[in-house]
């Protein structure tokens, strides 16, 4: 039985079309603060770690998440182009990983990345997990251990991180985590000014959230916006 609930954040959509070339820059769609040398090859870390970790764990059930972000790249979501390099790299010397690996494909934002793949555990398994393990850059641990973590309120001891550095020519990546980190501290919950402005830039093809009749015990945690803390009752936590 599926118990633990990994999660690679997408940060791309895939556009090449040799899978054999995934390690570089021009098989992605990037926005210009991407487009620096070892971006490509983090996006395959990433992946490769997240399958790493699920063959340590056969309860593990493997979540690349991400939506249709990219208006130029197609209706292409980040979670599927994770998938299908999987495939194409064939799971990184772990085939056995492929049946327990699988897509959410709304996410917007890492908020959305860790609410919108809780419900699609729950969809996929019938339950919620009992832990998670996040990959994402290290940069980004504090935002999704604190922030998104205390938003969801998942218990911090059943809560992992792991992940890499961003490439060292990714200038201005710590100033500009700064600036979401505090947008978020503000609006835990991406309701309103640039978060949301974001969320709707990101979804050039209208697909929107993840609908709440797929996990019907978060619909008012999906549906919640405020800058206080969700305090409705929860499946994990039974408040």
């Amino acid at each position: 039985m599926a118990t633990h609930r990994l999660l690679v954040a997408g940060h791309a959509v895939y556009t090449g079309v040799d899978y054999s070339e995934a390690n570089k820059e021009s098989s992605w769609f990037l926005e210009d603060y991407q487009k620096v040398k070892g971006e490509a090859q983090s996006f395959l870390d990433h992946i490769r770690l997240g399958i790493e970790e699920a063959a340590l764990d056969p309860e593990a059930l493997l979540l690349f998440s991400g939506g249709q972000t990219r208006r130029a790249a197609g209706p292409r979501s980040e979670g599927l182009s994770y998938w299908v390099v999987s495939e194409a790299a064939n799971w990184f010397g772990h085939p056995e990983v492929r049946n327990r690996t699988f897509t959410e494909e709304h996410a917007r934002d890492s908020f959305e990345n860790l609410l919108f793949s809780l419900c699609r555990f729950y969809e996929l398994a019938g339950h919620y997990p009992e832990t998670i393990t996040v990959v994402s850059y290290t940069l980004k641990e504090a935002r999704f251990r604190t922030l998104h973590r205390d938003a969801v309120r998942w218990p911090s001891e059943y809560f992992r991180f792991v992940g890499t550095p961003v490439p060292p020519e990714a200038k201005g990546a710590k100033e500009g985590e700064a600036r979401t980190v505090a947008s978020f501290a503000a609006d835990p919950y991406g309701c309103g000014g640039e978060l949301l402005a974001k969320r709707l830039r990101r979804d050039p093809f209208a697909v929107g959230p993840i609908h709440p009749s797929r996990c019907p015990e978060m619909r008012s945690l999906l549906g919640y916006c405020g800058p206080d803390m969700f305090s409705g009752r929860l499946p994990w936590n039974g408040l």
